[in-house]
């Protein structure tokens, strides 16, 4: 099955996740997962499914924070890493506009210069998102794992065209971005006024 395809990709290439970047499970070995220890003297970012899916495309904002022997059990992941939840919220994602922690319920996403980027698959991600859902229900906890995320067939077209597509969406998230940051800010606004 591809997952993008419509008449207006019919002539793109088909490729797999696999071809497009390096695609890596996140990490949190230690148990329990709420120890006091993970995060005590917290400075890491960990960022959880919730705060991928209250993410407006970038991961701005985190609610908790790895300590040393929290990141010592982890990895810390660069800004810009497209993240993939795979448990709890499945096929929710953000780029990281910081380096940060997640679990192994997140998947990272680093994409092949060449081949992609991570904010076209960001976008891919978005469209495709139900189907997946759909895909993964059903189960005690819906779920997918990296096997069936880097089996996944996307209609992708040449780089060029990729980054054409990145710039027109790209210019509208901005706007959306900027409304939703204005709306924030009104109730403050109201309280200066009065």
């Amino acid at each position: 099955m591809i997952y993008n395809e419509s008449k207006y990709n019919k002539d793109w290439n088909e490729n797999k996740l696999s071809d497009l970047g390096v695609f890596s499970r996140g990490k949190s070995k230690h148990r329990p997962r709420n120890d006091e220890r993970l995060f005590a003297g917290g400075k890491y970012p960990f960022i959880q499914t919730g705060d991928i899916k209250e993410a407006n495309l970038y991961i701005k904002n985190h609610t908790q924070e790895y300590g040393e022997f929290g990141l010592k059990q982890s990895k810390l992941w660069n800004k810009g890493t497209l993240c993939i939840t795979i448990a709890a919220n499945i096929a929710e994602t953000a780029i990281l506009s910081y380096p940060a922690c997640f679990p192994d319920s997140v998947v990272g996403f680093n994409a092949y210069e060449s081949q992609s980027s991570e904010i076209f698959m960001y976008y891919i991600f978005e469209y495709i998102k139900a189907s997946i859902q759909n895909a993964a229900s059903g189960s005690i906890q819906d779920n997918i794992n990296i096997d069936y995320l880097t089996t996944l067939n996307f209609k992708i077209p040449e780089k060029n065209y990729q980054d054409m597509i990145v710039a027109l969406l790209g210019a509208i998230d901005k706007k959306i971005i900027s409304n939703n940051d204005i709306n924030d800010n009104l109730p403050y606004q109201s309280l200066m006024v009065a």
